[in-house]
């Protein structure tokens, strides 16, 4: 049986991760978290917005803010393809409180708008998220 699992993550821009040796990988669903460890069953699956984090075979840690897309489990090989992946580095913290006011006063004045008020949670999620990568980004640097 495998001791490790080998984490790709790609985005149309670029290569994040390629080919880190992993202990444990998680990643977000829309059922729920999913722990991957050496000797998962092969798999597909859809991406959630979330947090994906991963343990490597050095016992560093990973973490990064998953926007959608999928994934794949193959052997030893796990392989996450997303439409944004945001590590705590190219978090701005800021940007991403801004952007958690402005869709919490959206979602307060609420215009009945059902599309209007969908995209607004989604942009508070994707702030809230983003935020949590951060600090998680500032724990590993300790």
């Amino acid at each position: 049986m495998a001791t490790s699992l080998k984490l790709t993550i790609l985005t149309p821009e670029k290569r994040v991760v390629e080919g880190v040796e992993v202990q444990v990988a998680t990643l977000p669903t829309h059922e729920g978290q999913i722990q991957v460890l050496p000797g998962h069953a092969a798999m597909v699956g859809f991406l959630a917005p979330g947090i994906c984090d991963w343990l490597s075979s050095t016992a560093s840690k990973g973490v990064g803010a998953v926007s959608f897309g999928f994934f794949e489990v193959k052997g030893s090989e796990l392989t996450v393809l997303a439409e944004t992946f945001e590590q705590p580095k190219d978090v701005n913290l800021e940007r991403a409180r801004t952007a958690q006011s402005r869709a919490e006063q959206a979602l307060g004045v609420g215009s009945g708008d059902w599309m209007g008020f969908k995209k607004q949670q989604l942009k508070l999620q994707r702030s809230l998220i983003r935020q949590q990568v951060a600090r998680h980004g500032s724990a590993l640097d300790e």
